[in-house]
């Protein structure tokens, strides 16, 4: 037993536990802690619970090499700490351009003081001491310290997020986990890597080294495509060779994974046969009828050759069968992997979806259901293109799929909070496109793709269509026709459009003319009034320009006072989020070439009677709906529309804009003092692409207003999912977390919401009349 249990060995040896419970021979814990479900079901249990320590204290140590850092680790042991963690470059680089792991790339300075390696040095108690003492040996490039908490968890968050991080790279080769759990005594961590190294540089493989150095265990992930016929006998030979590095070292192969059934050919050589015969009794003990999770740890003698289970048998079905799509998808799947399949095979099982904070999944946390979440999503889709749901309703007519994709709110939550940047809304937003291009677009989706148009004719006669859309029969009877739920209310009609006052207000030359030019003709003759700023364009959207034109009207407001000339695009059309959401990803692509070109074309600039002047064709499009801005800077490229990326560059949300504008010059606009508290409700869409906290701070430039930034996620109506009538109280359930930070308020709070939606949402379940960060800004303008 010594010879294969020798002293040092921190982690755990495969199987169950001998040597442990040789020391306690009457306490069984010890054999059934590592056996892996197979002696026997444990259906409660007694914890024993340690206390947190009083202090923490982390040292970042950078080095030049993995090598250098192994060797550290060595070195550092002597000072007891309680981790020593090591992250390397293939970690640190899938988290560029990844919004969640900015904070922590900055606090890292990974941009000015590159490095390949970090280890992260933890101590509980005397943290000054012995921090110090660490920072004294120099070692490595430099040293950082940490004490404060935030940033420690920062740190933290990058480390504990390495599997979903590196798995998330682009391509369809990965790092793959099967070597990953193997451990040998810290002293031996150098020349172990060297050896794993040799393994690795003739076959051409590159791999992460991540993981706890301190214990001797680093989850080593070559990178490899698991598609490849080539890349599979690599796979092969490393495993064989890294079992026989391992057991040349007398470490373990399995050190807290478990051994599963992916390690079981490989526990005879480990063991030895001598173990193996003990384990077999302990098992036959426990479970006589082999009832247990047969064949884990060793095999069973159920298949000729005594394996029933070997490491490259049994793999995933989309590894020996690459997937075969029933549609030809027409999504870009431009941020990260340019297609459909890549960015479906991006969810590795982690369940990093799976919480009840954040932005993911808004669904699963109002009900803890799986399928509900993005991983749930994923397994589904591809569940159902693998044809293992019920074949006679496989692939796009799966109820399965239906139901998982119907209560997806597109939030856009899983592509900055998943590690691997699953985008559930793209995934969706295809295979509705792929079902209605075979079974034609349904009446209601057609409906709900053109609000637009709903508002142009609704606006014809505003005070006739909105008795009308309030009158019980019409409700009741959309119910029962189109699923519009009669127990939501329907966005009034405005009785004067915004693009109608905005066109009025420019004839009239509006706003006070020493901070506005409000003559183009005048700019264009040279005249510069005192504190022009320039023209900026100002995307009138849908539910501005026909329902809430009092927002638009306090944007216009706000930019003038700054001493901007506002304009608007002629003749836009609907940016296409509502077609887009229906996957009707053709009606989406028309309306955004439409765009796209407005926006290029000289002539078609300007509005309110001002000609086109050349400032337009560079001028910042500022948006006040946030999907619309996604739509812009995100879907667009999705959808391949020529020129999107230069247009997507220009264009702001209004509130950013002007938050970044009084970062520079404070005292830009002035405004009233009032005492009161502004509670601020973040757009899904902007907290996908942008930290949204620079809205407390626009709202503190109010003298007097104290802002909080709700910890909210979707509001649950996400643009036509909270109208319909069978998603009706799915959405009071998302809802529920923003109606609890909102509800009972003192007098005076002011809540500010920039998503249509969302005002509409705690509108219809509060008595609050929520504003959007333009209104706030205007009413409080000296």
């Amino acid at each position: 037993m010594a010879e294969r249990w020798p002293p040092g060995l921190i982690k755990r040896w495969p199987g169950y536990g001998i040597e442990r419970f040789l020391r306690v021979p009457n306490d069984l814990t010890h054999i059934l802690a590592g056996s892996e479900g197979t002696l026997a079901a444990i259906f409660s249990a007694e914890l024993k619970i340690s206390p947190l320590p009083h202090e923490k204290g982390l040292g970042l140590i950078f080095f030049a090499s993995i090598a250098e850092a192994m060797q550290a680790t060595v070195e550092l042991l002597d000072l007891k700490p309680a981790a020593i963690e090591h992250i390397d470059r293939p970690l640190l680089d899938q988290t560029k351009a990844q919004l969640q792991f900015q904070a922590a790339r900055d606090l890292l300075e990974l941009e000015s003081k590159p490095c390949e390696s970090i280890l992260i040095v933890e101590f509980y108690e005397d943290v000054a001491e012995r921090l110090s003492i660490l920072q004294s040996k120099k070692i490595g490039l430099r040293t950082k310290i940490l004490t404060d908490p935030a940033q420690m968890n920062m740190v933290w968050s990058v480390r504990k997020s390495g599997l979903s991080l590196l798995t998330g790279c682009i391509g369809a080769a990965k790092p793959v986990a099967f070597i990953e759990d193997a451990a040998v005594r810290p002293a031996q961590l150098p020349d172990y890597v060297r050896g794993l190294q040799s393994i690795m540089k003739p076959l051409g493989l590159t791999a992460s080294y991540y993981g706890h150095a301190a214990s001797g265990l680093l989850h080593v992930r070559p990178v490899l495509d698991m598609h490849s016929a080539a890349d599979l006998k690599k796979f092969r030979q490393v495993a064989d060779e890294t079992s026989a590095l391992v057991r040349q070292f007398k470490g373990s192969l399995s050190a807290e994974h478990g051994v599963g059934i992916a390690r079981t050919e490989y526990m005879r050589d480990q063991l030895g046969n001598q173990l193996l015969e003990v384990m077999r009794e302990i098992k036959r003990a426990f479970d006589p009828k082999n009832v247990f999770n047969p064949g884990k740890i060793f095999a069973d003698g159920s298949e000729p050759d005594g394996h029933r289970h070997k490491i490259d048998n049994h793999l995933r079905e989309n590894f020996t069968r690459p997937l075969e799509l029933p549609f030809q998808p027409v999504l870009a799947f431009a941020s990260k992997d340019r297609s459909f399949t890549g960015n479906l095979e991006q969810c590795n099982g982690c369940g990093g979806c799976l919480k009840q904070s954040d932005i993911m999944c808004p669904t699963f946390i109002a009900t803890h259901d799986e399928v509900m979440s993005t991983r749930g999503r994923a397994n589904i889709i591809r569940a159902a293109l693998e044809v293992r749901t019920n074949p006679a309703t496989a692939g796009l007519k799966s109820a399965e799929l239906d139901a998982a994709l119907s209560n997806c709110l597109s939030c856009k939550g899983c592509t900055p909070e998943c590690p691997s940047n699953v985008n559930l809304a793209l995934l969706k937003a295809e295979m509705l496109h792929a079902r209605w291009r075979r079974d034609g677009l349904p009446l209601r989706e057609r409906i709900l793709s053109n609000v637009d148009l709903l508002g142009k004719l609704g606006c014809l006669m505003p005070r006739l269509t909105n008795r009308l859309l309030a009158s019980k029969p019409a409700r009741i009877a959309m119910e029962k026709t189109i699923g519009i739920s009669a127990r939501r209310s329907l966005p009034q009609y405005a009785s004067e459009r915004f693009d109608r006052w905005f066109s009025r207000h420019a004839v009239a030359g509006g706003g006070d003319p020493g901070r506005r030019q409000g003559s183009a003709a005048r700019m264009d003759a040279g005249v510069t009034a005192p504190g022009y700023r320039g023209k900026v364009i100002l995307w009138d959207d849908t539910f501005v320009r026909y329902h809430e034109p009092h927002i638009g009207i306090a944007a216009v407001k706000v930019l003038e006072a700054l001493g901007f000339e506002v304009a608007l695009a002629k003749n836009r059309r609907c940016c296409g989020r509502p077609a887009f959401s229906q996957g009707n990803l053709d009606a989406a692509a028309k309306l955004a070439k439409h765009n796209v070109s407005q926006l290029l074309v000289r002539r078609s600039l300007g509005e309110g009677g001002s000609t086109f002047n050349s400032q337009l064709s560079t001028a910042p499009v500022l948006f006040l709906e946030p999907s619309c801005w996604s739509m812009f800077v995100e879907d667009y490229r999705e959808l391949k529309i020529e020129n999107a990326e230069n247009i997507a560059g220009r264009c702001f949300l209004f509130e950013k804009f002007v938050a970044d504008l009084l970062a520079q010059e404070p005292e830009a606009l002035r405004f009233k003092e009032r005492t009161a508290n502004v509670l601020i409700h973040p757009h899904c869409h902007a907290k996908s692409i942008l930290n949204p906290a620079f809205m407390a701070t626009l709202a503190e430039r109010l003298p007097g207003r104290k802002a909080t930034m709700l910890d909210t996620a979707c509001c649950g109506m996400a643009g036509a999912f909270g109208a319909l009538a069978e998603k009706y109280d799915l959405s009071l359930q998302v809802a529920q977390r923003l109606l609890d930070q909102i509800d009972n308020q003192p007098q005076g709070t002011e809540v500010i919401a920039s998503g249509t939606s969302c005002r509409h949402q705690i509108t219809d379940l509060t008595n609050l009349r929520p504003k959007h960060m333009a209104e706030l800004l205007a009413d409080a303008l000296l």
